[in-house]
């Protein structure tokens, strides 16, 4: 019946156009023009740009001061992804087959321009690991020339990538050990399942390989990870299920500082391992944000017993690690699965929740400033603004 009405109001206009003076229908025409066919460009990425994960299928910039969508990077729910220290390229680290589910499988790095968001050039890995959307599966060293991919087939190992000639340098086995954190120059180091870091030198030549105790009880107390590093220092900072903070200076010879509690930085009970024993615990997808400006850490925190490592957190705590101290509690105003921080001085801090939405709040007042329905996963990316670099 409707398409029948519809059909019957179309014929009823046309008859009305033809039954009308040419004159008059030619003076009701609009006249059109061609359509001029462009690109749009993007500025130097800003501050408070913002991307996280989407939908599964690509990250989405955004321009968090103006809630607005600024355009999307493909990707699949295994792709992940870095910016260069320069600020001018998207790298992204996925895994495609040619019959979207099955058929030949394809282990590449994408390179998008941040400008154009135009695809530039693949480069050919050998296979990768897939776990999802992580940051600490594909990173980029801080002068940008080398990209390293971890890799799971079945052994572990790391693909150094040159970035620009565009092809795999070497793969260097870990066995027993997973992910990549850069040091400030020329290596990375991995985290081992015996609770110690495996480091890895290498400059174009051949790699050296060395490894530290185990500094963390791997069996009762793990640590995140999701550890972050500060690419300009290769600071980094990992976190244990209990909320121990462990500071490591990376490199050749990493240098590991006593642990300290954030319960006991925040005055609050030690968090133990018991598995009724309820206290404020560290947890989430993506729990932990560094502001490289001030140097703070962010925590997503919730209130349950030990193994709740993977709950969303209630509130965010920033805590000053140089001094062990709690600097403030922020009220979220849904529990969020993954937070992100901005690197400068006013910062935001982002928060996605289940529902896929995201929170940008004043990360020096607490106050939300819009929630935007993002569809995010839990992983974000913040760019890390670094000092002599305009975009």
């Amino acid at each position: 019946m409707v398409g029948w009405n519809m059909k019957t109001a179309y014929r009823a206009a046309l008859a009305a156009v033809l039954a009308a003076p040419a004159g008059a229908a030619q003076a009701a025409s609009p006249v059109l023009q061609a359509e001029q066919s462009d690109v749009a460009t993007l500025p130097p990425v800003g501050a408070h740009w913002v991307l996280p994960a989407t939908d599964r299928d690509s990250y989405t910039l955004y321009d968090a001061d103006a809630g607005k969508i600024l355009g999307t990077v493909p990707a699949s729910i295994l792709g992940n992804i870095a910016l260069s220290p320069d600020r001018r390229t998207f790298y992204v680290a996925d895994t495609i087959w040619s019959r979207v589910d099955h058929g030949t499988r394809q282990d590449l790095i994408q390179e998008y321009d941040t400008h154009t968001l135009a695809l530039r050039r693949e480069i050919t890995l050998p296979p990768r690991a897939l776990a999802v959307y992580k940051g600490q599966d594909f990173d980029v060293s801080p002068d940008g020339r080398w990209g390293y991919v971890f890799d799971m087939s079945p052994a572990t190992s790391v693909t150094i990538v040159d970035l620009a000639k565009g092809a795999v340098a070497r793969t260097v086995d870990i066995p027993g050990c997973a992910l990549v954190f850069p040091w400030k120059q020329d290596g990375f180091s991995s985290l081992c399942g015996d609770g110690s870091l495996t480091n890895v030198g290498y400059a174009g030549d051949k790699p050296t390989v060395t490894h530290t105790a185990p500094f963390f009880d791997a069996n009762n107390d793990p640590i995140f990870e999701q550890g972050l590093v500060d690419h300009a220092t290769g600071r980094a900072l990992f976190v244990s299920y209990t909320g121990k903070v462990y500071d490591v200076m990376l490199g050749a010879k990493p240098q590991i500082a006593a642990p300290w509690s954030i319960q006991a930085a925040a005055g609050q009970p030690v968090a133990g391992t018991g598995v009724q024993e309820q206290a404020w615990r560290p947890g989430g997808k993506q729990p932990f944000a560094w502001n490289r400006a001030s140097g703070h850490l962010f925590v997503l925190m919730h209130v349950g017993p030990h193994w709740t490592h993977k709950t969303d957190g209630t509130e965010v705590w920033e805590f000053d690690p140089a001094h062990h101290t709690l600097l403030r509690r922020i009220d979220l105003p849904q529990p969020a699965r993954g937070i992100a921080v901005s690197g400068d001085a006013a910062p935001l801090l982002y928060a996605t929740s289940a529902d896929g939405n995201m929170a940008v709040i004043d990360a020096r007042t607490g106050a939300v400033r819009r929630t935007i329905e993002a569809h995010s996963e839990a992983m974000i990316l913040a760019p890390d603004l670094l000092p002599g670099h305009d975009g």
